[in-house]
């Protein structure tokens, strides 16, 4: 029990460390401590996000996760890449293409989701678990699949009506602490 705060309190004095290394870190956010950041100087992360276990993070390229933002666990985001075209050596060289990625405004992603380079997720998108993402995503798309596809979008007019009311579910939980119901009577 005590080897478990131990544990606890040094992984949070390493969090702490690795966010006060971000390019801009928000306020109330809410980041599994088992994150990996490399090149945080070139992340830029805004308010009220959630970032579930074992993200692993590369900023290279540049990142710029946007406010209300909810991040399932076992994130893979890459926004640089090995050059092989024309590379000095194969199957690359030691050159990289930076593309940065942006995650939208109250984007939603599932568990084990992999963003490649230069993507762009719109604000209030839904990606589905397990998706591969790769260019850009419009607003209020909802995505699933392996490369992912858009299935359907959000009701524009509810969500915007939400937007205007600040109604933010990370904000919410942690001003009000709101506690999940269970909807058995869900219907799409």
């Amino acid at each position: 029990m005590i080897i478990g705060k131990i544990i606890k309190f040094i992984e949070a004095i390493k969090l702490k460390r690795l966010i006060r290394k971000l390019n801009v870190s928000g306020s109330n956010n809410n980041i599994s401590s088992s994150i990996v950041i490399y090149y945080p100087e070139r992340v830029s992360l805004g308010d009220y996000i959630y970032i579930g276990p074992n993200a692993e993070i590369n900023g290279l390229g540049g990142v710029e996760i946007m406010n209300g933002v909810i991040i399932g666990p076992n994130l893979v985001l890459h926004s640089a890449n090995h050059t092989f075209k024309n590379s000095k050596y194969i199957p690359y060289d030691e050159t990289f293409d930076f593309r940065k990625v942006t995650i939208g405004e109250n984007v939603w992603i599932g568990g084990n989701v992999i963003i490649t380079p230069g993507s762009d997720i719109g604000e209030g998108c839904i990606v589905g678990a397990g998706c591969v993402i790769s260019g850009t995503i419009l607003p209020l798309s909802i995505v699933v699949g392996n490369p992912c596809r858009v299935i359907k979008s959000r009701d524009s007019e509810h969500y915007y009506k939400l937007k205007k009311e600040n109604k933010i579910y990370l904000k919410e939980k942690l001003e009000k602490n709101l506690k999940p119901e269970i909807n058995l009577n869900y219907k799409e």
